[in-house]
């Protein structure tokens, strides 16, 4: 992690709500049993008002059908909706 704050990258931490917030996505069915880290990165954006994650993951995150229960959820709990897309939804302006 020392690397990383070196860097100039911002590391972002997860918190009680990120954590709770994973443990819903998780109880809920919208990540799998073996997606526990993923569903944290998801709810580490999602609190933090980060609203694209971009992910080569298409099997736990770039997939319709978990964006759309993953976004049930957060309308639910009140927070944004969230896009998760692969890099090449991405136009290059965009980096």
């Amino acid at each position: 992690m020392g690397e990383l704050r070196r860097s100039g990258v911002t590391v972002i931490e997860e918190s009680a709500e990120s954590l709770e917030l994973a443990r819903l996505y998780m109880a809920s069915g919208a990540m799998p049993t073996n997606g526990e880290y993923d569903a944290r990165h998801i709810s580490v954006a999602t609190v933090n008002g980060i609203h694209t994650v971009v992910s080569w993951n298409f099997c736990h995150m770039v997939n319709v059908e978990r964006r759309r229960q993953i976004n049930a959820i957060n309308l639910r709990e009140n927070l944004a909706l969230l896009d998760i897309v692969s890099p090449w939804e991405i136009g290059d302006e965009e980096l």
